[in-house]
């Protein structure tokens, strides 16, 4: 559920937009059930991959992009050479989820 918090924290008061619906936090005042929101379409299912990178076989919940493979490349380099690296990479390109996976291959 998206939500969108406006003005205040909505517990404190604040408005809250969910849906497109709109309610004031303190006062409850829900959408009825007969007006319930339609739910998004299906996404296509993406299934698991396993990625070989620098002889690590790598499990990745899909088909990972080039930026996502060079970074779990380079975290893999570091790893195998017993040295740090400072990684870095724009906003909302799995970060995270390259580092764990990437950490997770090599010891698992």
């Amino acid at each position: 559920m998206n939500v969108v918090r406006r003005g205040r924290d909505a517990r404190l008061g604040g408005t809250v937009v969910s849906n497109g619906y709109h309610s004031n936090a303190s006062t409850n005042t829900d959408a009825s059930s007969n007006d319930q929101p339609k739910k998004p379409s299906k996404k296509l299912e993406q299934q698991p991959t396993l990625v070989e990178l620098r002889g690590v076989p790598i499990h990745f919940p899909f088909v990972p992009y080039q930026c996502q493979s060079d970074y779990m490349s380079k975290v893999l380099e570091a790893l195998q050479n017993s040295e740090n690296a400072l990684l870095e990479s724009p906003t909302g390109t799995g970060k995270t989820l390259c580092l764990l996976c990437s950490t997770l291959g090599k010891w698992l």
